[in-house]
């Protein structure tokens, strides 16, 4: 079925350049966001979601009612909302397994979602801009390819990306928006950015620095917890000189867009290089049995707790 804009059917598939052509009219919804201010989202009743996770909730969720991630440069986020139900799932895509991550997406909401036609799907996208290498324009054009392709009508309400979302310091460009929340309860989307990213970053950043594909989900609404793994990630050939490296150097050979990246860039790989070092085989070091990492929300907090074995 076709992705339907103010109404219409989009059939025939866009490049993003084509896109931006066709429909001006995301400039203005765009700008909505671009002149918000950032707010800052605590730990409480948030699920924070990183690059090649994904996640999903609804209004009865009296655990977590925010969807969080931040952390975009060529990366895009994409929010999935029935507006019937509430039910909401975002991810984090970076362009890999985009169509398997939004039948996820799709399934995820409508697992909370009674009647479909009570409302309509809608999404919400932000991310990437013009940068020299043209990595954002890869994402978008797979995200809007598999909108496109998707079998159930998706409803493009917010296009926050790759044009839209560029601003030029020195003449570089760089992105405005790196991150964005999405209060469930309320159905709003802002930007964002996230003190408190949940735990085992290293772990989880560890999966996609060695070619892990998958967006994988990282949450179980009805348990009410974060659960991570299990999963395989290779091994990351001389890890040892990555992390003797000066900054500026890891910038240039782990980013997509070195100059762009977030001040947090450097300390999220080098987390992630050091669990490739310290845990090279993750099935028997990280996730002994098969078993996943558990957390539970605490409620005073909002800090995860890892559950008890």
């Amino acid at each position: 079925m076709p992705l339907i804009i103010d109404g219409k059917e989009v059939r025939q598939i866009p490049t993003v350049d084509k896109f931006i052509q066709s429909f001006p009219r995301f400039k203005e919804s765009s700008n909505e966001l671009l002149n918000q201010s950032t707010k800052e989202v605590g730990s409480k009743h948030l699920l924070y979601i990183g690059q090649r996770e994904l996640a999903a909730t609804w209004p009865g969720d009296d655990v977590i009612s925010v969807l969080g991630s931040e952390d975009a440069t060529t990366c895009h986020i994409m929010v999935l909302r029935h507006t019937g139900s509430g039910a909401a799932a975002m991810v984090h895509f970076d362009g890999s397994s985009v169509a398997g991550g939004l039948a996820t997406m799709i399934s995820l909401v409508k697992d909370f979602t009674e009647d479909m036609d009570s409302g309509k799907l809608e999404v919400h996208l932000v991310g990437g801009f013009l940068d020299e290498r043209k990595n954002s324009h890869e994402v978008s054009d797979k995200v809007l390819k598999a909108l496109c392709e998707s079998p159930d009508h998706l409803h493009l309400v917010t296009a926050c990306i790759t044009h839209f979302n560029t601003e030029y310091r020195d003449s570089v460009p760089f992105p405005v928006i790196y991150g964005v929340a999405f209060d469930v309860r309320a159905g709003t989307l802002f930007r964002a950015t996230f003190p408190d990213k949940g735990p085992d970053l290293g772990l989880r950043s560890a999966r996609h620095c060695t070619g892990g594909k998958e967006n994988i989900n990282i949450y179980n609404p009805k348990t009410h917890q974060l659960t991570i793994g299990p999963f395989h990630y290779g091994r990351l050939r001389d890890v040892d000189l990555f992390l003797s490296l000066p900054e500026s150097h890891m910038r240039k050979y782990l980013s997509t867009s070195p100059e762009q990246e977030p001040e947090t860039f450097y300390e999220s790989i080098k987390a992630a290089l050091i669990h490739l070092r310290d845990f090279p085989n993750p099935m028997e070091t990280v996730f002994k049995g098969g078993k996943p990492k558990i957390y539970n929300k605490d409620q005073s907090s909002g800090l995860w707790v890892p559950q008890l074995s």
